[in-house]
């Protein structure tokens, strides 16, 4: 801003001083700035948080849906005079929807299970094979080791569904916490908080009182393989110890 006059004295270039302070100059720099420095900064912020606060959107939403599904449902087992017993008169709408009753209230499994007849009780992997939705297969999927047919909301858990993921699975640890990895489409509640043990409770009650997902069997407790496979790691143990194992029969 300051140019020599050839006297060794120096004056300052106040046009172009005036110039670089023009209001649309100053505008131009800004969004140079704004556009090199601060909208990197935004991307990378919008990208690390958009997925997990999508997915406690997701989350938020599926169970508002739920416990609606779960007042609806409340109300036909009180008409219902025989369904009347386990209720608490008090538990409002208001109570279910700020998840402030208990999940389970009114529901005995016992004499549900006896009006659904017999049922069938599945491995982890006959789940996988048989209740995956595929070639005109029911879509199943188990919670707290009960298993349910959804097939009625292919539109949900069907292939091309927001939780397709979940069929064939016992999804308790999933719908506990909110999470659709491969890692938490398991039963296991190990580590879970009472809150979110409660939220799995919730979807109990959801599929348990649902009138288009009928419970249809249980997970076996134990699967078959996995017996097996502890049995066989057991023997080969004792192989290097005590000499040839005899294997029992399979039961």
């Amino acid at each position: 801003f300051f140019q020599g006059q050839g006297n060794g004295r120096y004056t300052s270039n106040s046009s172009a001083l005036h110039v670089l302070l023009e209001p649309h100059n100053l505008h131009h720099h800004s969004m140079k700035w704004l556009g090199h420095v601060v909208a990197p900064l935004i991307s990378v912020v919008i990208f690390t948080l958009l997925p997990p606060v999508k997915n406690a959107i997701n989350t938020t939403l599926m169970g508002v849906f739920r416990d609606l599904g779960r007042i609806k449902a409340r109300k036909r087992r009180l008409a219902n005079s025989g369904a009347v017993v386990g209720y608490d008169p008090n538990v409002t709408n208001w109570d279910i929807l700020f998840r402030r009753d208990d999940p389970l209230e009114g529901i005995n499994f016992d004499d549900d299970d006896k009006q659904a007849g017999e049922k069938t009780t599945y491995t982890e992997s006959e789940l996988a094979e048989y209740g995956d939705g595929s070639e005109g297969r029911p879509i199943l999927l188990g919670i707290f080791g009960r298993i349910y047919d959804v097939s009625a909301g292919a539109k949900f858990y069907g292939e091309d569904g927001n939780y397709h993921m979940f069929a064939g699975n016992d999804v308790t640890r999933a719908l506990s916490t909110g999470c659709k990895e491969t890692e938490c489409l398991v039963r296991s509640t190990e580590g879970l908080s009472k809150k979110q043990i409660n939220e799995g409770k919730r979807w109990l009650s959801f599929f348990q009182l649902h009138d288009k997902y009928p419970f249809v069997g249980h997970l076996e407790e134990e699967s078959r393989e996995d017996w097996l496979e502890e049995l066989i790691e057991s023997a080969m143990k004792d192989k290097g110890e005590k000499g040839p194992p005899i294997m029992p029969k399979l039961p």
